[in-house]
């Protein structure tokens, strides 16, 4: 092999080496992804729905319940208005608090600034319950920034004669109304939609 040859194949391989190092560093950077939600780093409204569509189909195999659970910060809009940097950080640090409380095989995602919704697989409404107490007393303790929350449960065990997708929107929704009755109801409540 020639000299030419030998220098041509070191600057290939020096190249596809550089190459190669540069694409394993690009996919050591976390993605931006529509699946998560950039603020807080739980999944984003998308994710949770295809989540929630995904317990549901187990939970008609196996007849379990699904609980959907919506907690919203109380006043979160006005805490935004006041300081936007101290909303964000409780945001992101109660979202953190809060996955850290749910079962491993619970999904918290964020669903709307201030809000997040929980999927629930084989938990009834009175095990959802307890979840939402507890959540409940971990905003209020929550170090630095207490705050209140407001929470809106809706379980379902669903059944063969309804469509999944159908059935996630319409339990996403219900818990949205649950939610908006404790809004209504005053602050730091938990309400059922039947």
């Amino acid at each position: 092999m020639s000299a030419l040859e030998l220098l041509t194949v070191a600057l290939a391989s020096a190249a596809l080496g550089a190459g190669g190092l540069w694409l394993w560093q690009r996919r050591a950077l976390p993605p931006a992804s529509p699946l998560h939600d950039p603020l807080t780093g739980l999944p984003s409204r998308a994710a949770v729905l295809e989540a929630l569509t995904r317990s549901l189909s187990l939970a008609d195999r196996l007849q379990h319940p699904v609980t959907v659970m919506v907690v919203q910060i109380d006043d979160f809009a006005q805490r935004l208005q006041r300081d936007p940097e101290q909303a964000a950080e409780l945001e992101r640090s109660l979202a953190q608090r809060m996955a850290g409380r749910v079962r491993t095989h619970d999904l918290l995602a964020s669903w709307d600034r201030g809000q997040y919704l929980a999927v629930l697989p084989d938990a009834d409404v009175a095990h959802a319950l307890v979840l939402a107490e507890d959540l409940h007393e971990l905003a209020a303790t929550h170090t630095g920034l207490p705050c209140s929350v407001s929470i809106g449960l809706h379980g379902k065990a669903p059944g063969p004669d309804l469509h999944l997708h159908d059935l996630t929107a319409s339990m996403a929704v219900a818990a949205q109304r649950a939610l908006e009755a404790t809004v209504a109801n005053g602050p730091g409540r938990i309400e059922i939609e039947p």
